[in-house]
């Protein structure tokens, strides 16, 4: 069985360099073509394809309905991602630092979302991996286009302090009961993050900005090496 997995990628500039990112991408490609899948790299093209793009592009660029902290070139796009993929169909997605190590193809549920998740807390949606039907990759747009800030919303760790929403914030207060969460959102095992000690023998691992403070940057030059695939 052969199962497409999709990656998004915008160019965020200030935020890292083109060259460094593509190299991370040929390293994500090639360690989910290893495990049998076909991967695929999406972009803002391909969320031009959903019917409700500029309506989607509108609200996740706002600062009055989405602000953030990191800027909106970055964090509408990790909203757009899931448009996207809906558009493509649904299916795998996942950060394109999630390296495969022995996560075989597999079809989504048409009824279920999941988040993958090692240690099965709500802490680690920060893996980045996500699988279900277009229509839940629907469903999840609709949800962070519908977000009503609340006080949960507010970092007061920002600079300045100021409320900040992601898709990774969001998730997180549906999985911890500060909102509501649709039954068919669930967590399930298969995928570490970087430095959790599970990272040295999990089927998938998000190696993300922890990698910095452990010296192993840029990224693309330290995955192989600290565990190959």
């Amino acid at each position: 069985m052969s199962e497409k997995v999709y990656t998004y990628y915008t160019p965020v500039p200030g935020l890292w360099s083109e060259d460094s990112q593509r190299k991370l991408i040929e390293v994500w490609s090639r360690s989910w073509r290893k495990q049998g899948w076909v991967p695929i790299v999406l972009d803002e093209s391909h969320a031009k394809k959903h019917p409700r793009y500029k309506e989607f592009k509108e609200r996740f660029w706002s600062d009055e309905t989405h602000p953030t902290e990191y800027g909106h070139d970055y964090e509408g796009a990790c909203f757009m991602r899931y448009a996207a993929v809906a558009a493509m169909g649904g299916g795998m997605m996942v950060d394109y630092d999630v390296i495969n190590y022995s996560f075989r193809p597999v079809r989504p549920d048409p009824r279920k979302f999941f988040l993958f998740d090692e240690s099965m807390n709500s802490q680690a949606i920060a893996t980045g991996t996500t699988l279900g039907p277009a229509a839940l990759y629907e469903g999840l747009a609709q949800i962070f286009f519908d977000w009503k800030l609340t006080q949960h919303d507010w970092n007061p760790n920002a600079k300045p302090p100021m409320y900040h929403i992601s898709d990774l914030t969001c998730t997180m207060q549906m999985f911890d009961g500060r909102v509501a969460k649709p039954a068919w959102l669930e967590l399930k095992p298969g995928c570490s993050i970087f430095p959790h000690p599970s990272w040295k023998f999990a089927p998938l691992v998000h190696y993300c900005y922890a990698m910095h403070a452990a010296g192993y940057w840029p990224k693309h030059e330290h995955i192989e090496k600290i565990r190959p695939f």
